[in-house]
């Protein structure tokens, strides 16, 4: 149980990353501790997760049991997916998790559900919270239109209650009218400012008391006071961003804000008329009752009479008078992820008119800024669509998950490569990675090597990997060399991984339009001299060099 004593706005899971990497998580904890007592199993909770294929880093934490809690008795707990007392054990909530079954109407529930305060928040004595955060993030979205990280960050932090719901509504449309009459400044300035300003009103009493002590540092400083506040803040907002997204009840635009996906908007009215604002008064085993129990909480999809509806709308031959409800909401996931291969195809065939171009340096100056909501998804996504843009690939699929409208979701499974591309006559995978130094090589120097050789094994022809990183680390470069250099049964024999960094890759991709790429040999030709040249240097960095030097000339 925690207080909200301390809290002065709204916080967001930052732990785990996504909604989603709760999943695997939660199945070891069920699958190996079920029946056993949390307290005296949080170490070797961690050490499962540690040895496991999905855990990401490599270096063990100084307090195991901490970092256990902190995957646990946040957002899985708080969601209401497990039960940790008397023993351990998965909630009806969390048993439906680890089966995925209709993932994004369970997070729609639990997300809903969220409430502060409750018998896991404990009530302000200062700050007079009543809010589901979640229910009124999507309100917010769906009354603005769309809704920008910073403004997350900025405003509905504030949202502690949901009697201020037009106060904050329209600080936000101030913020943004202000903006648009007063360009004097440029939007970094502008947003500084109004995080400093909003600061001095959320932390009013510690601004006049002139209490500037963080936890985070023992610098007691207004100036230094405010940089910690704007970090948290910006933390819960992409925090907010990312569960949210998890629902699939909205996306992104193209200024990368969120909005109400098109597909949902029935969805999305039914849940604001329905679902009671207020956070619920409660005691513990009530409140455990009703957060643990999806059904607890009603979706438009729950009503027979309007999924019928929504199934007819996406096709129109379905006989659906006969459907049980459970069976109305599998067939109705199944023409969604239909409908969202659909959106993929046409998505790519967009792109080879080559119209997009664009766009795709836009996002990738943004990448560069780390200026999107999902730096490592987001490059993922914009390097896929780069490559679909070059054109003249017989199929190009991207791992990474997507939304209903096809926009990124979340980036590629751990056991598979971000992009596969087959050329006809060759076949390349593409690995992409924000890490950089040591953690880059811990990271990839495995897992690219070994999704190679699951290629080479699957096709019956040339097989090739590019490498993209913001910068490629010399232990990254050095590993590759070398397996290109020596056969390895596990690898499939020798590599042919060609690495880059990501201003190299933005140039070869200028490179293949300036000059009009359509030869795919002139690509696979690239390719082959470039590993020739691999096995006659002398070293890593002469290789590396002629890889960039070769580029301008790549598809001429």
């Amino acid at each position: 149980m925690a207080s909200l004593s301390k809290t002065k706005h709204l916080f967001g899971f930052t732990s785990p990353r996504t909604i989603e990497k709760i999943i695997p998580e939660l199945d070891i904890l069920s699958q190996q501790f079920s029946g056993k007592v949390w307290g005296e199993n949080q170490i070797n909770f961690f050490d499962a997760i540690f040895n496991s294929d999905f855990y990401e880093g490599t270096t063990y934490p100084q307090d195991p049991a901490l970092a256990a809690r902190d995957r646990i008795t946040r957002a899985p707990k708080a969601l209401g997916f497990i039960q940790l007392k008397p023993v351990i054990q998965l909630t009806k909530a969390g048993n439906q998790l680890v089966n995925q079954k209709r993932l994004p109407e369970l997070f729609t529930k639990q997300l809903l559900k969220f409430q502060l305060p409750s018998p896991y928040h404990t009530q302000s004595p200062t700050v007079n919270f009543n809010v589901r955060p979640y229910l009124e993030l999507l309100r917010l979205i769906n009354e603005l239109g769309s809704i920008s990280k910073t403004e997350i960050a900025l405003f509905f932090l504030q949202l502690v209650n949901y009697n201020k719901f037009d106060e904050i509504k329209n600080k936000i449309l101030k913020f943004r009218e202000t903006r648009k009459n007063n360009r004097s400044v440029s939007w970094k300035t502008y947003v500084s400012q109004e995080f400093e300003k909003q600061i001095s009103i959320i932390f009013a009493d510690e601004v006049t008391a002139k209490n500037f002590r963080t936890r985070e540092s023992s610098d007691e400083s207004f100036k230094k006071f405010v940089k910690t506040k704007e970090g948290n803040m910006k933390d819960y907002a992409d925090a907010f961003f990312r569960y949210i997204r998890g629902t699939q009840l909205v996306t992104i635009d193209k200024n990368l804000h969120l909005k109400i996906s098109s597909l949902k908007q029935d969805s999305v009215d039914f849940l604001l008329k329905n679902t009671d604002r207020n956070a619920l008064n409660l005691s513990l085993m009530e409140y455990e009752n009703y957060l643990f129990d999806p059904d607890q909480l009603i979706v438009l999809e729950d009503n027979s009479g309007l999924i019928n509806s929504k199934i007819k709308q996406l096709d129109d031959s379905i006989n659906v008078e006969s459907l049980k409800i459970d069976d109305a909401k599998d067939l109705l996931n199944d023409l969604e992820i239909q409908r969202k291969a659909k959106t993929i195809e046409d998505t790519v065939n967009h792109l080879k008119l080559r119209s997009d171009i664009e766009d795709i340096l836009d996002v990738f100056a943004k990448i560069k800024k780390r200026d999107v909501p999902d730096v490592p998804l987001f490059l993922e996504w914009n390097i896929w669509r780069a490559f679909a843009a070059l054109n003249h690939t017989q199929a190009i699929e991207g791992n990474f998950i997507v939304d209903l409208d096809g926009m990124p979701l979340n980036t590629a499974p751990g056991k598979k490569p971000d992009i596969e591309i087959n050329y006809g006559s060759f076949s390349c995978i593409v690995e992409v990675t924000m890490s950089s130094g040591e953690t880059q090589f811990n990271m990839e120097g495995s897992s690219v090597p070994r999704h190679y050789g699951d290629l080479v094994r699957k096709v019956d022809h040339d097989a090739y990997c590019i490498f993209i990183a913001p910068k490629v680390a010399p232990g990254t470069k050095a590993h590759f060399f070398n397996l290109n250099r020596l056969s390895t049964k596990h690898y499939g024999g020798k590599t042919k991984i060609i690495p880059m960094s990501l201003d190299d890759f933005i140039c070869f991709l200028q490179v293949g339009i300036t000059h009009n790429f359509q030869d795919i040999n002139k690509l696979k030709n690239w390719l082959d001299n470039l590993i020739n040249f691999n096995l006659e240097s002398e070293d890593e960095e002469i290789w590396f060099e002629e890889i960039i030097s070769k580029i301008s000339t790549w598809a001429i």
